[in-house]
């Protein structure tokens, strides 16, 4: 086995060791193991929240080709581009686009709420990662809730103190097909873990 590979394969086992992931479905379970391997904590065993059907149905958005809208560029990098080849989806991040910019100064918004408004006038039913503003998944449960989009799926983990808690347990309070956890943790990489993990569960045969 290559040496990688064997690493993963032991840390995984390590996790399994000392967490119960028993009330995840196996697809599930792919997710849940690789944020506590992201993160190396192994708490995300409980932190993790996951709404019934939502890998179901991010898998299934995959394989329709729906994009992935990331709320910063470290979360768009870190999404791994070899489980893009199957169906092509576009890994797209517009917090930087000049009519983001422009906008958020006019609008007195910030970058993140307004590359989600950007983002539901042009992609309202993609899959959206959001790890590092929680502004952003605000953003996003304010226009869905007025129908102004409808996400496919959310990996909605961001971190911090300011309202990202609050972000998350907003998010868990809907329908909308997500995973998220619960607490300040979280970041850019497990938003980018989650959207691998959906990914590879695209890519088995």
């Amino acid at each position: 086995m290559d040496k990688g590979l064997q690493i993963e394969h032991d840390s995984f086992a390590i996790i399994d060791a000392n967490t119960d992931l028993s009330r995840f479905t196996s697809d599930e379970q792919v997710i849940a193991r690789k944020l506590i391997h992201t993160t190396g904590d192994l708490e995300f065993a409980q932190l993790t929240s996951i709404l019934p059907g939502s890998v179901e149905a991010g898998v299934a958005a995959l394989r329709r080709g729906a994009p992935i809208i990331c709320d910063v560029e470290m979360v768009r990098v870190g999404i791994t581009t070899r489980y893009l080849q199957h169906y092509g989806n576009p890994v797209l991040c517009f917090i930087s686009e000049p009519e983001v910019l422009e906008r958020a100064r006019a609008e007195n918004l910030t970058r993140a709420e307004t590359a989600m408004l950007y983002a539901a006038e042009r992609y309202p039913d993609a899959l959206f990662a959001i790890g590092n503003a929680p502004t952003a998944l605000l953003k996003l449960l304010e226009l869905s809730a007025a129908g102004a989009m409808q996400p496919a799926f959310v990996a909605g983990l961001p971190v911090g103190f300011v309202k990202a808690e609050e972000s998350k347990d907003l998010l868990r309070q809907t329908t909308i097909p997500h995973v998220t956890n619960l607490g300040p943790k979280g970041g850019s990489p497990c938003a980018a873990t989650v959207t691998n993990g959906l990914l590879m569960l695209l890519a088995q045969p």
